[in-house]
């Protein structure tokens, strides 16, 4: 980190000496026009000359160009990762936020190094921008085809600028997004976990410019990318509560703020029982020593860990209740009522469970 420290101050010392100089050769201007000037008459009627000077304005405020760039992490077979935004914000050292009102789509996919400017946001001329914020409207992936919609873990993502320097017109924003795959039930259900970072840049343009990203601007992503390493992680069941406590250390320069946490593995899963009711009968299933391999994602909440699927529950409907690529132990079915009924409506059923490998279906209805 003390690379890019020392490399982002040169950039901004450049930027200001070249600013200084400009001062300079406008102030020396003006000293020789006026040293040049003739001397004030002597004769007894004095003669006065007045002379006017066009200035330029300084102007009070600039725009501050926030850009976007890098693909994202995807699982196999996705063809998009698409973000609308509602809302871009600038925060700088001594004026605070400034709100652009600001919209738009962009594939995260199509950003191989490639960047694009989301937004111009109105700043005070010569401030620190050491902070940028997207508001997220949604996010959606496209997987074989099929669009899901995406979950984050907010809707605001806050990012701080590395290297903040008045002389910066801009900065460029690397979201670094993992995209996960999990389930609920037999449902897919994706999640984004951004990482990300951003650095000045020394340009600014109208939102949709699209530009190259040279490399030593790719180098500076990569060395102001998150150092975080996980020092000790425990897992802990007691009954039906299992309890998941995570250790990590920053070894970068730079604060990080967790947002969550992925935990592959083989997960018990427990599965309530599931009622059938139809016109002619009624039935009960009941799944034991369900397991599947798959990793959960955790989003933080302060010291907290809250299942992701847990908001992505009640927005779904499964079809079947475990993953595709679960296994069970034991599907005890108990019914009563129409038996031509129950076995026609059942026939699906067969095959969902036959999909997870039962070691043992027993049945138990009217004799």
């Amino acid at each position: 980190m003390c690379a890019i420290h020392l490399a982002m101050n040169a950039r901004t010392l450049i930027a200001v000496l070249a600013v200084v100089v400009v001062i300079a050769a406008v102030g020396g201007a003006l000293a020789y026009w006026h040293a040049a000037a003739p001397p004030a008459p002597t004769s007894p009627t004095p003669t006065t000359t007045t002379t006017t000077v066009t200035t330029t304005p300084t102007p009070t405020t600039v725009a501050y160009a926030v850009a976007l760039t890098d693909p994202p992490s995807v699982p196999s077979g996705t063809s998009a990762v698409l973000v609308s935004y509602s809302g871009v914000a600038a925060h700088t050292e001594d004026g605070g936020w400034v709100y652009a009102n600001a919209s738009g789509s962009v594939d995260l996919l199509a950003l191989q190094n490639l960047s694009v400017v989301l937004a111009q946001v109105s700043v005070p001329a010569n401030a620190t921008v050491n902070e940028v914020r997207l508001y997220v409207a949604n996010a959606s992936a496209v997987v074989n085809g099929t669009e899901y919609p995406l979950m984050l873990p907010s809707g605001v993502l806050k990012i701080p600028v590395t290297n903040a320097s008045r002389a910066a017109l801009g900065a460029l924003v690397d979201l670094q997004p993992r995209v996960v795959e999990a389930y609920v039930g037999d449902q897919p259900v994706f999640i984004m976990a951004p990482a990300a970072v951003a650095v000045p840049l020394n340009y600014t343009a109208p939102p949709g410019t699209v530009h190259h990203i040279p490399k030593e601007l790719r180098a500076a992503l990569a060395r102001s990318a998150a150092n975080v390493t996980v020092t000790s992680a425990a897992i802990r069941v007691a009954g039906n509560e299992t309890t998941i406590s995570v250790t990590l250390r920053n070894d970068g320069s730079e604060p990080v703020q967790v947002l969550g946490i992925g935990v592959d593995g083989n997960w018990s899963l427990s599965v309530p029982p599931i009622t059938i009711q139809a016109k002619g009968f009624s039935a009960t299933i009941q799944v034991s020593g369900a397991t599947a391999k798959m990793r959960m994602v955790f989003f933080a909440n302060g010291t907290q860990l809250v299942p992701a699927l847990e908001m992505a529950a009640p927005h779904l409907k499964a079809k079947w209740f475990l993953p595709p690529h679960a296994k069970a132990k034991e599907f005890k079915v108990q019914w009563e009522g129409n038996k031509t009924e129950f076995e026609h409506e059942m026939n699906g059923w067969w095959g969902n469970m036959s999909r997870s490998g039962p070691g043992l279906v027993t049945m138990a209805g009217p004799n």
